[in-house]
């Protein structure tokens, strides 16, 4: 454990290593905020409906020595965050029927900035470094996801592209999975779900495990199904908003991380990637008036 993290972050690097009675802990936690540095144990195992020993056993799976030790690092935080002189993050971000026009703009603003930030915060970079060689070592990479998750794997395949990698993304599910049968060790599959748990995209990922491909998952923190067939995993860390699910945060937070990979391939071979950028720019002007 990191000592100068926020419990926040510890819990969701934690999450999916967590069981299930101490996910429920988790989610009590990360929902009510500071409000658990004024509880006892037996207060807030109650009212999360778990043990006692429960409580105590989540404290220790994220690393702490016990209740008082987690309680005295979030009381820390709290301490922090009270002092920062941004006031404006305190403004409340969430979305309601009784919302004016004029309140949406820095509603959503706000609420994406939170979101990358988010996850900037329990972004693992040895994951993220172990990505970019894994796709630049890849002979063939297939990208998937469906639905607002399809859109972002497109716009990825359609980035590799640009630079000459052999990227490919199907909008029909069953041609995806024929696909990823035929993969082999050389190949990288990588799945988008903001959910982690869309059976479609799960399965894929599956199959391309299964035949050999290194897979990587670009996922929330909570993903635990897709998790299980991913070699590697790039989370996000956003909650997202009560309208409109996955469509909003979730989407800038994983287009912020298909940004990531693409620069990170980039500037691994620069000279390269961006002679081959330039003739692609030049194709691109020939079709304008």
């Amino acid at each position: 454990m990191e000592n100068n993290q926020l419990y926040s972050e510890i819990i969701k690097l934690k999450y999916n290593s967590l069981s299930k009675t101490e996910k429920k802990v988790a989610d009590f936690i990360l929902d009510t905020g500071y409000q658990v540095s004024e509880m006892a144990l037996s207060e807030l195992s109650g009212t999360v409906g778990v043990s006692d020993p429960s409580v105590v056993r989540f404290t220790k799976a994220l690393g702490f020595k016990g209740y008082s030790d987690f309680k005295s690092h979030v009381l820390r935080d709290w301490g922090k965050e009270s002092s920062s002189s941004d006031t404006k993050k305190f403004v409340d971000i969430n979305f309601s029927p009784n919302d004016t026009l004029d309140s949406i703009p820095e509603k959503i603003i706000r609420n994406t900035i939170q979101g990358l930030e988010d996850t900037l915060k329990i972004f693992n970079t040895t994951s993220y470094q172990e990505a970019v060689k894994a796709i630049l070592q890849a002979q063939r990479i297939e990208v998937f996801g469906v639905g607002t998750s399809g859109s972002i794997a497109l716009d990825f395949v359609s980035k590799l592209i640009r630079i000459g990698l052999n990227a490919r993304f199907f909008t029909d599910n069953h041609l995806e999975q024929l696909s990823c049968v035929s993969l082999s060790k050389n190949d990288v599959a990588i799945a988008i779900s903001h959910s982690g748990s869309t059976i479609d995209v799960v399965d894929t990922l599956q199959i391309a495990k299964e035949a050999g491909a290194k897979t990587i998952a670009l996922t929330n923190y909570k993903a635990s199904h897709i998790s299980k067939y991913a070699d590697i995993e790039l989370l996000t860390g956003d909650h997202e908003t009560t309208f409109y699910s996955e469509t909003m945060i979730s989407r800038t937070s994983l287009l912020s991380i298909v940004d990531m990979l693409y620069m990170g391939i980039l500037i691994s071979d620069y000279e390269n990637f961006t002679s081959r950028l330039h003739k692609v720019n030049i194709l691109v002007e020939k079709k304008n008036f």
